[in-house]
């Protein structure tokens, strides 16, 4: 994986891994299909502007090389499926990834805490490698099966699994919820592995624009029948803190990141781009000691220590076997 590509997914996971503080903030105000709704109506409302920017720029950069004339490439930001069964791949990354997956994500980040939450984060990589060797035929090498191992190891350090009780694993009266977020996180993986299926065939931004509106649509309709949209009154309650969750679940933690998330799988294979997942579980205990006043063990640092490891050797492999650029 190129070292660019790679502090790229790095920098997705570090945003990623503050999205559920931000959806606890706006639970306190909406229900939680609501707060689905929120992020990704901000979400494709921030799509559109980048839209625009980028059609301005490709305009202005057209009628410098080429005259007025424009071509139909300028102004192509959704895909259009060549087949059905393309078709059926982008249904599936808008379903999986934009409806399916933040609707059953949020339900059951409603009834867990943070470390039902951090625990189920390591499990997505391991779902989305499982995946895509069944669907893409993704073969593992030594280095990646090596990589896995020092992960899990390290995550099972940092989350304190390893000195725990396997009895007081299930001790928590939230199993519901956490089983609910495990559900989601088969959404989470079939977002790369369908977005993997289309790249190299459509642009990123076509597939992601796509499949935007079509999990927007579902998850709109959804929503209206379950609960409502947001009413004035909620909308009334919503301060400064509200306002700057929403934006970090939608235009940030949502469009610009899932935009790059697919541009990186045109470089890099699924099970690599996973891995950067565990990443996650280091934010989450970084930010519960400066939002928390937790305390970082000697157990955490040295497992956090084992997950930048397995992260770091991804870096030297190549992928020629699967006929991804470098």
């Amino acid at each position: 994986m190129p070292f660019q590509v790679l502090v790229g997914l790095i920098l997705c996971n570090v945003i990623w891994a503050a999205n559920p503080i931000m959806s606890k903030t706006l639970l306190q105000i909406f229900q939680p299909a609501q707060v689905a709704w929120l992020r990704y109506s901000s979400a494709t409302i921030s799509f559109f502007v980048i839209i625009g920017v980028v059609f301005l720029f490709r305009t202005l950069r057209h009628r410098r090389s080429n005259g007025s004339k424009l071509s139909t490439q300028t102004g192509r930001f959704f895909a259009r499926p060549r087949s059905f069964a393309d078709f059926l791949l982008i249904f599936g990354v808008g379903f999986s990834a934009f409806c399916f997956a933040p609707f059953v994500g949020v339900t059951g980040l409603n009834k867990t805490g943070a470390i039902d939450n951090s625990l189920l984060i390591a499990l997505e990589p391991l779902v989305t490698v499982s995946l895509a060797v069944i669907f893409l035929r993704e073969r593992l090498s030594y280095s990646q099966i090596f990589s896995f191992a020092a992960a899990i190891l390290g995550f099972g350090m940092l989350s304190g699994l390893i000195f725990t009780a396997p009895s007081v694993w299930w001790g928590s009266p939230s199993i519901l919820g956490s089983l609910i977020l495990l559900a989601s996180l088969f959404g989470e993986a079939g977002y790369s592995i369908f977005g993997r299926k289309l790249s190299g065939k459509y642009p990123a931004i076509e597939i992601f624009g796509s499949a935007m509106i079509f999990g927007f649509l579902m998850l709109t309709a959804f929503v209206v029948p379950l609960g409502g949209l947001p009413s004035q009154d909620q909308w009334a309650q919503l301060d400064t803190r509200g306002w700057g969750a929403i934006l970090w679940l939608g235009p940030l933690g949502s469009t610009l990141t899932y935009l790059y998330w697919l541009i990186a799988l045109e470089r890099t294979v699924v099970s690599n781009a996973a891995l950067t997942i565990f990443v996650q579980p280091i934010v989450g205990s970084a930010l519960g000691v400066l939002a928390l006043g937790e305390v970082m063990t000697l157990p955490k640092w040295v497992g956090g220590s084992l997950i930048f490891i397995a992260v770091g050797l991804l870096t030297p492999r190549r992928e020629k076997s699967s006929g991804v650029p470098q």
